[in-house]
């Protein structure tokens, strides 16, 4: 993963790669990550899972070509 950008990362849909945005009201936490300056910081929250289902995600956003990791969900709590 390191050697793709963001937009390879985002629109790679490999059954072992896949990311998404995040619909905060489709959540369980409709009001975001809950980071400080989180509106200024995050344009699109995202997810990403590394294996096909068996692992979890990752959840996350970019800034420019780098991803920030806020939550690891290896429950798939996120979504109920």
């Amino acid at each position: 993963m390191s050697q793709l950008n963001s937009q390879e990362v985002i629109n790679n849909q490999s059954q072992s790669l896949r990311c998404y945005g995040i619909v905060w009201q489709d959540t369980t936490q409709p009001n975001g990550f809950g980071i400080p300056n989180e509106d200024e910081l995050v344009n699109v929250p995202y997810q990403f899972q590394i294996s096909a289902n068996e692992y979890g995600r990752v959840h996350g956003f970019f800034s420019e070509n780098i991803f920030y990791i806020v939550w690891l969900d290896p429950d798939h709590n996120l979504y109920s």
